[in-house]
Protein backbone atom coordinates (compact mmCIF):
# COMPACT_ATOMS: atom_id res chain seq x y z
CA UNK A 1 0.00 0.00 0.00
CA UNK A 2 1.44 3.51 -0.92
CA UNK A 3 0.79 6.15 0.45
CA UNK A 4 1.19 10.03 -1.05
CA UNK A 5 1.04 13.01 0.69
CA UNK A 6 -0.10 15.96 -1.11
CA UNK A 7 1.75 19.11 -0.62
CA UNK A 8 0.50 22.62 -0.05
CA UNK A 9 3.63 24.81 -0.15
CA UNK A 10 4.06 27.02 -2.39
CA UNK A 11 6.58 29.67 -3.43
CA UNK A 12 5.70 32.65 -1.50
CA UNK A 13 7.72 36.60 -1.70
CA UNK A 14 8.58 37.98 1.97
CA UNK A 15 9.87 41.79 2.22
CA UNK A 16 13.08 41.92 4.23
CA UNK A 17 14.37 44.75 5.99
CA UNK A 18 17.18 46.58 4.40
CA UNK A 19 20.53 44.80 3.60
CA UNK A 20 18.95 42.00 5.85
CA UNK A 21 18.30 39.05 2.71
CA UNK A 22 21.64 37.22 3.10
CA UNK A 23 20.99 36.78 7.18
CA UNK A 24 17.68 36.00 6.26
CA UNK A 25 18.42 33.09 3.84
CA UNK A 26 20.75 31.72 6.41
CA UNK A 27 18.63 31.54 9.26
CA UNK A 28 16.23 30.13 6.78
CA UNK A 29 18.98 27.34 5.94
CA UNK A 30 19.74 26.70 9.51
CA UNK A 31 15.98 26.21 10.23
CA UNK A 32 15.59 23.75 7.25
CA UNK A 33 13.58 26.28 5.53
CA UNK A 34 13.45 26.09 1.16
CA UNK A 35 14.35 29.46 -0.04
CA UNK A 36 15.52 31.28 -3.04
CA UNK A 37 17.94 34.43 -2.96
CA UNK A 38 18.84 35.15 -6.62
CA UNK A 39 22.18 37.16 -6.47
CA UNK A 40 24.10 38.83 -9.05
CA UNK A 41 27.80 39.87 -8.98
CA UNK A 42 28.31 43.76 -9.27
CA UNK A 43 31.86 45.60 -9.20
CA UNK A 44 31.82 48.46 -6.69
CA UNK A 45 34.16 51.00 -7.03
CA UNK A 46 35.81 52.66 -3.61
CA UNK A 47 37.92 55.53 -3.72
CA UNK A 48 40.99 53.34 -2.72
CA UNK A 49 39.55 49.67 -4.77
CA UNK A 50 37.50 47.58 -6.90
CA UNK A 51 35.80 44.68 -5.96
CA UNK A 52 33.70 42.30 -6.75
CA UNK A 53 30.57 41.67 -4.51
CA UNK A 54 27.01 39.66 -5.22
CA UNK A 55 24.32 41.77 -4.51
CA UNK A 56 20.29 40.42 -4.36
CA UNK A 57 19.02 40.12 -7.77
CA UNK A 58 15.69 41.89 -6.13
CA UNK A 59 16.51 44.22 -2.97
CA UNK A 60 14.92 43.25 -0.06
CA UNK A 61 12.81 40.26 -1.22
CA UNK A 62 13.22 36.45 -1.05
CA UNK A 63 11.17 33.56 -1.83
CA UNK A 64 10.32 30.84 0.33
CA UNK A 65 8.49 27.02 -0.39
CA UNK A 66 6.78 26.96 2.47
CA UNK A 67 3.34 25.17 3.83
CA UNK A 68 0.87 27.13 6.10
CA UNK A 69 3.04 25.77 9.17
CA UNK A 70 6.11 26.82 7.62
CA UNK A 71 4.89 30.36 6.56
CA UNK A 72 4.44 31.30 10.05
CA UNK A 73 7.74 29.92 10.91
CA UNK A 74 9.61 31.94 8.55
CA UNK A 75 7.67 34.88 9.46
CA UNK A 76 9.30 35.02 13.02
CA UNK A 77 13.25 35.07 11.67
CA UNK A 78 14.76 37.97 12.35
CA UNK A 79 15.10 40.38 9.36
CA UNK A 80 11.85 39.13 7.94
CA UNK A 81 9.32 42.25 7.72
CA UNK A 82 6.41 40.78 6.06
CA UNK A 83 4.77 38.21 3.13
CA UNK A 84 4.04 40.67 0.01
CA UNK A 85 0.47 40.60 -0.65
CA UNK A 86 -2.02 41.35 -2.51
CA UNK A 87 -5.70 41.96 -1.70
CA UNK A 88 -5.00 40.94 1.62
CA UNK A 89 -3.18 37.62 0.52
CA UNK A 90 0.28 36.47 0.45
CA UNK A 91 1.49 36.35 -3.12
CA UNK A 92 2.38 33.27 -5.02
CA UNK A 93 4.83 32.54 -7.46
CA UNK A 94 5.01 29.41 -9.84
CA UNK A 95 7.55 26.86 -10.11
CA UNK A 96 8.34 28.31 -13.64
CA UNK A 97 8.87 31.70 -12.63
CA UNK A 98 11.06 30.81 -9.89
CA UNK A 99 13.01 28.29 -12.53
CA UNK A 100 12.94 30.94 -15.43
CA UNK A 101 15.21 33.62 -12.55
CA UNK A 102 17.25 30.29 -11.88
CA UNK A 103 18.41 30.53 -15.26
CA UNK A 104 19.12 33.89 -16.28
CA UNK A 105 20.73 34.71 -13.02
CA UNK A 106 23.74 32.68 -14.58
CA UNK A 107 23.88 34.62 -17.74
CA UNK A 108 26.35 37.57 -18.09
CA UNK A 109 25.30 41.17 -18.25
CA UNK A 110 21.85 39.98 -17.10
CA UNK A 111 19.89 43.00 -15.42
CA UNK A 112 16.50 43.73 -13.37
CA UNK A 113 14.38 46.60 -14.79
CA UNK A 114 13.23 48.79 -12.67
CA UNK A 115 10.18 50.57 -13.67
CA UNK A 116 10.78 54.14 -13.46
CA UNK A 117 8.92 57.15 -15.41
CA UNK A 118 9.49 60.52 -15.19
CA UNK A 119 8.44 62.22 -11.40
CA UNK A 120 9.71 59.26 -9.41
CA UNK A 121 11.81 59.91 -6.61
CA UNK A 122 14.68 58.42 -6.86
CA UNK A 123 17.98 57.78 -5.09
CA UNK A 124 22.06 57.55 -6.96
CA UNK A 125 22.95 53.96 -5.88
CA UNK A 126 26.70 53.89 -7.19
CA UNK A 127 29.47 56.95 -8.21
CA UNK A 128 30.08 60.15 -7.41
CA UNK A 129 26.63 60.61 -6.30
CA UNK A 130 26.16 57.60 -4.55
CA UNK A 131 23.10 58.64 -1.80
CA UNK A 132 22.02 61.44 -3.88
CA UNK A 133 18.30 61.83 -4.04
CA UNK A 134 16.05 63.42 -6.69
CA UNK A 135 13.90 63.00 -9.38
CA UNK A 136 13.62 61.86 -12.01
CA UNK A 137 12.78 63.34 -15.73
CA UNK A 138 12.94 62.95 -19.38
CA UNK A 139 14.72 65.24 -21.85
CA UNK A 140 15.01 64.61 -25.46
CA UNK A 141 14.45 60.73 -24.57
CA UNK A 142 17.40 60.66 -22.32
CA UNK A 143 16.93 60.02 -18.42
CA UNK A 144 17.81 62.67 -16.30
CA UNK A 145 18.34 63.05 -12.51
CA UNK A 146 17.36 66.39 -11.21
CA UNK A 147 17.99 67.92 -7.55
CA UNK A 148 15.63 71.27 -6.52
CA UNK A 149 17.55 73.75 -4.63
CA UNK A 150 14.27 74.88 -2.94
CA UNK A 151 15.72 78.71 -1.75
CA UNK A 152 15.62 79.63 -5.25
CA UNK A 153 12.91 76.97 -6.48
CA UNK A 154 15.50 76.28 -9.37
CA UNK A 155 16.80 72.52 -10.63
CA UNK A 156 19.89 71.37 -11.11
CA UNK A 157 20.13 68.38 -13.47
CA UNK A 158 22.65 65.58 -15.15
CA UNK A 159 22.15 62.46 -17.12
CA UNK A 160 22.05 59.13 -15.63
CA UNK A 161 21.58 55.53 -15.83
CA UNK A 162 18.52 53.43 -14.82
CA UNK A 163 20.73 50.98 -13.35
CA UNK A 164 21.94 53.86 -11.26
CA UNK A 165 19.11 54.23 -9.59
CA UNK A 166 16.54 53.03 -7.67
CA UNK A 167 13.43 54.42 -6.36
CA UNK A 168 12.68 55.49 -2.56
CA UNK A 169 9.13 57.35 -2.98
CA UNK A 170 6.17 57.59 -4.64
CA UNK A 171 5.97 60.34 -7.52
CA UNK A 172 5.42 63.98 -6.69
Amino acid sequence: MSIFYVTTAKWYVIYTYPNYEKKVRNMFSQLDITCFLPVHKVTRKWSDRKKTVEIPLFPNYIFVYADDKTKYQALNVYGVSRYVSSNGSPVTISENEIDIIKKMIVVPGMTVEQHIEAGDLVEITDGAFNGLKGIVFKKSSKSRFAVKIHGINQFVSIEVNLSSIRKYGSKL
